[in-house]
């Protein structure tokens, strides 16, 4: 959650100074050619920080329960991985590398606005990328496929923003390695014990 409040932090003071100094010019401009007044720069200041941090508490008063309510009505009561934009899901399965590989594969396909799957079956990793949307500028997702014993496995999905700037995707991540673990655990291979 600390992480997520610094996110939050690190936006409003992005909102502020960028729409702020914006402003700032605006009114630096107007003040010298319109006034001609002495002033102009301590004017222009204080009006694009004023307007600037207003924006940024009015954007952050929207944005931080608009991504907390769509997150937690998307866990359905698990409320562990809300505070993260970087999601992650580990499942054990049975069968050959290639079996799970394929079935790993499968899932990924199912996620809403996947764009490529590629599969790396040297490495047992499957890398897929999804599209844009009104929710994201895109995700990366990664399963990697760790040996446990003879023909069981851990698959672990991650879903992350394509840019690391990225505050709020309103749950995307989430919904991403939910889909694809739901997936996975309608598959005959899935271990459950």
């Amino acid at each position: 959650m600390a992480r997520y409040l610094f996110q939050m932090f690190k936006a409003m003071l992005v909102c502020s100074l960028g729409l702020g100094g914006g402003v700032a010019l605006f009114t630096l401009i107007v003040f010298i050619i319109a006034k001609n007044d002495s002033n102009a720069l301590e004017h222009a200041v204080r009006m694009g920080l004023g307007i600037g941090q207003v924006f940024a508490i009015f954007a952050l008063g929207v944005f931080i329960p608009l991504d907390i309510s769509v997150k937690m009505f998307k866990s359905k009561g698990v409320h562990k991985d809300i505070w993260e934009i970087e999601q992650v899901r580990d499942a054990k399965m049975n069968g050959t590398a290639r079996d799970v590989l394929a079935a790993c594969r499968e899932a990924l396909l199912e996620i809403p606005d996947i764009k490529a799957v590629r599969e790396d079956s040297e490495n047992l990793v499957v890398h897929a990328s999804a599209g844009p949307s009104w929710r994201s500028f895109g995700e990366e997702i990664e399963v990697e496929i760790n040996p446990l014993a003879q023909e069981k496995w851990n698959v672990s999905c991650h879903s992350k923003p394509r840019s690391k700037n990225i505050v709020f995707d309103w749950g995307k991540n989430f919904e991403n390695v939910e889909t694809w673990k739901s997936k996975l655990q309608k598959s005959e291979m899935i271990d459950i014990s």
